[in-house]
């Protein structure tokens, strides 16, 4: 089957129309928040091609020649990796990505729409996905990065780097936000430009709290003791419930050199109630 109907903007329409003549293209779906029927007014235009694994490239090529012809473009990135993902941007800021893959490995029917189907694949997929889980690994890394993060403040500071404090603070907020997605069931978390839905409302609530001192240094010195204070917690809590040991050698290693080098006391780890 091809049916063009759910393509959110009609412009696209002669384009795709053009891409499904493609040699070794074999489907291709509406994918991303419109692929899931969670789209707003912001959204993107996800599209996911099944190609011939010696086509992949081909299938890229043919879309931005496509596309350019059909919509003045103003940016592409196009990177070739296991598959092609080609973003383009048109001149009235219309975002469409197109992901090329050999096979629809972790898909299912709710995340995406068919628009050229002739094999019927998407009937042969799952109804939906398995709800997420935490990655141990991932929080054990990310947990072990905040505490690093924490133990560089007596070398910015005694080199006066404020500004690479301040990349460090960025750093230690990314890393909670990281942390807080490991916690979203979603099995497709989609992008990152939406993370109120992936992250829970209190998470979300502790990230806005935390503190964006002015680039000075005794400000950034308390606004690092501030994130540790929040941190470090959440990530033993983390941790402590996906059985994984936490790195007490490093965290106590850490308060030493904080106590030595600027006579700090790093916050207590402990998570709130224990």
């Amino acid at each position: 089957m091809t049916e063009f109907g759910a393509v959110p903007d009609a412009r696209l329409i002669a384009p795709l129309e053009r891409l499904i003549e493609t040699p070794g293209l074999t489907a291709l779906f509406l994918a991303g928040s419109h692929g899931r029927g969670a789209a707003d007014a912001f959204s993107d235009i996800d599209l996911l091609a099944v190609a011939e694994a010696d086509a992949l490239a081909d299938v890229g090529s043919a879309w931005q020649a496509a596309l350019g012809a059909a919509l003045p473009i103003v940016h592409w990135d196009r990177r070739d990796w296991g598959g092609t993902l080609v973003n383009a941007i048109t001149e009235d800021w219309l975002r469409v990505d197109l992901f090329v893959v050999p096979g629809l490995d972790r898909r299912a029917r709710d995340l995406l729409v068919p628009l050229h189907d002739p094999a019927d694949l998407w009937s042969a997929m799952p109804a939906s996905l398995p709800a997420a889980e935490p990655d141990p690994a991932r929080v054990a890394r990310l947990s072990r990065e905040i505490i690093r993060i924490i133990g560089l403040l007596p070398l910015g500071a005694g080199r006066k780097e404020v500004v690479t404090l301040l990349w460090g603070l960025n750093l230690l907020r990314d890393a909670a936000t990281q942390l807080m997605q490991e916690e979203c069931p979603l099995a497709d978390r989609g992008g990152v430009l939406h993370l109120s839905r992936l992250i829970r409302p209190d998470r979300m609530a502790v990230l806005l709290a935390l503190p964006q001192p002015p680039a000075r240094l005794p400000e950034v010195t308390e606004a690092y003791m501030a994130y540790a204070a929040i941190l470090l917690p959440l990530a033993r809590e983390m941790s402590e419930r996906l059985a994984l040991d936490w790195p007490e050698a490093f965290e106590a290693a850490t308060r030493a050199h904080l106590r030595k080098a600027m006579d700090l006391d790093l916050p207590s780890s402990t998570p709130a109630g224990q």
